[in-house]
């Protein structure tokens, strides 16, 4: 008899549904999420919604007000320097880890996604979507091989509300036509193990400017701020 694969939950389809809608600024900082609305867009009751909705208030991109609702939590140029800082420190701490700690298993599956990768920009594929989930996962392994759950955990949170302010501020997110090399050399310094190398090999793939982020006035005008202060933008090849 073979076993049948489980189906996702709805609230764990409508989580991911509106994460990306979020992070995507499909839904608009500070705007309302109409739970009746919401729940004829996903096809959800109530119950699926708000557990979706309190997941992501746990991620701060939303933010429950009592007596009004949910809402899709604000963001500034301040925020995206200081979430850049932060990420900055904590990927550096998580592929250190990983060097120390990674499995042949975990290997193998960062190996896979890289042939993923450069699969597709071999077939020239120009869904902006296709090359942010490629580059999510990445970070996500190497999260997971650090070892450390905390870390992951606040990584998925960091990852999603930087690549937020890279959309609200309209800057173009970096493409995998530009990052096989820095992919192939994270995991070349994994798999030898070596933290200095992996270390180095991730702050290239970031690459944010941060003295230019540090100049930038968090005043009026912060989408156009946190453009310039943005990671590497890159235009489609």
């Amino acid at each position: 008899m073979t076993g049948s694969i489980s189906k996702p939950r709805k609230s764990d389809s409508a989580y991911e549904r509106l994460r990306s809608a979020i992070i995507r600024a499909e839904l608009e900082p500070g705007s309302l999420i109409e739970e009746r609305d919401m729940m004829e867009r996903l096809d959800i009751g109530r119950t699926p919604l708000r557990e979706a909705l309190q997941r992501l208030a746990h991620e701060d991109l939303v933010m429950a007000v009592p007596q009004r609702g949910y809402f899709v939590s604000a963001t500034s140029a301040a925020d995206f320097f200081q979430l850049s800082e932060f990420r900055d420190h904590s990927e550096v701490l998580a592929i250190r880890s990983a060097a120390v700690r990674i499995t042949n298993q975990q290997l193998e599956r960062l190996k896979s996604l890289i042939d993923e990768a450069r699969e597709g920009v071999a077939a020239r594929i120009m869904d902006q979507d296709w090359h942010l989930a490629i580059d999510e996962r990445l970070h996500k392994l190497v999260a997971e091989a650090s070892g450390n759950r905390y870390l992951a955990q606040a990584l998925n949170r960091l990852y999603a509300l930087s690549v937020r302010s890279l959309y609200v501020a309209r800057v173009p997110v970096t493409l995998l036509f530009e990052e096989l090399e820095n992919f192939s050399a994270i995991y070349e310094a994994l798999a030898a193990h070596d933290a200095d190398r992996a270390e180095q090999a991730m702050r290239n793939h970031l690459d944010i400017p941060t003295v230019q982020a540090v100049q930038i006035p968090a005043r009026k005008g912060t989408h156009k701020a946190a453009a310039n202060a943005g990671k590497k933008s890159v235009d489609m090849p």
